[in-house]
C-alpha cells in the first residue's frame, strides 16, 4: 500500500459539507484522528488532530536525525577508507624505498624535493607541510620510509593528504 492509498483508508467528508457544517466535522474529530475532504471525489485536504500532527511531526524529525547521522557516519566511513589507501600508497613507497637501488632512492627523494621546491614557489601549499616534508625528505631513507607510514609528530595523515611523492592509485 503506498501513501496515498492509505489516505483512502481515512473517513472521508464533501468539502461543501465540511464547510456548511464546520462545527459537526470538528465534533467528528473527537472520534476519528484525522478526516479526508473531498471535491469531486478525489481527496483535495486533510484535517487531523493536533496530537496527529505533533507525532507525525516528531516522528519526521527523528526520521531526519537518523539520516543525518547515517549520512555523516558514511562520509567518515569513506574518509577512513581514503586514508587507508593513503597509508597503503605510502607503504608501497618505503617498501620501494628501502629495497631501491641508492640511486634510485636519490631519484625518488629528488623528485620528492622538486614538488616541495614547485609547492614553495608557486605557494601551493601551506608553509606547515612545506617545513615538514623538508624536514622529512633530509632524513635518511630508513627513517624517512618509517616517518612516511607513521605518526610523524602528529601530522602523519596530514603529510599523506599532502605528499610530494607521485603515488599512483592502486
Amino acid at each position: 500500500m503506498d501513501k496515498l492509498d492509505a489516505l483512502t483508508e481515512l473517513p472521508q467528508i464533501p468539502a461543501t459539507q465540511a464547510k456548511q457544517a464546520f462545527g459537526e466535522m470538528l465534533d467528528r474529530l473527537r472520534v476519528e484522528p484525522a478526516l479526508a475532504i473531498t471535491s469531486h471525489g478525489r481527496i483535495k485536504a486533510l484535517v487531523a488532530t493536533p496530537e496527529i500532527w505533533s507525532t507525525h511531526a516528531k516522528s519526521l524529525a527523528e526520521a531526519h536525525q537518523a539520516v543525518d547521522l547515517l549520512e555523516k557516519k558514511l562520509a567518515r566511513a569513506r574518509q577512513v577508507d581514503v586514508e587507508a589507501q593513503r597509508l597503503q600508497r605510502h607503504a608501497a613507497l618505503a617498501v620501494e624505498l628501502l629495497s631501491a637501488s641508492r640511486s634510485r632512492q636519490e631519484m625518488l627523494i629528488a623528485q620528492a624535493r622538486a614538488m616541495v621546491a614547485k609547492w614553495r614557489d608557486e605557494r601551493l601549499v601551506s608553509e606547515d607541510y612545506i617545513q615538514k616534508w623538508e624536514q622529512l625528505l633530509s632524513l635518511p631513507v630508513k627513517q624517512l620510509a618509517s616517518e612516511m607510514v607513521g605518526d610523524a609528530e602528529g601530522w602523519g595523515r596530514a603529510l599523506r593528504q599532502n605528499s610530494p611523492f607521485v603515488l599512483a592509485p592502486q
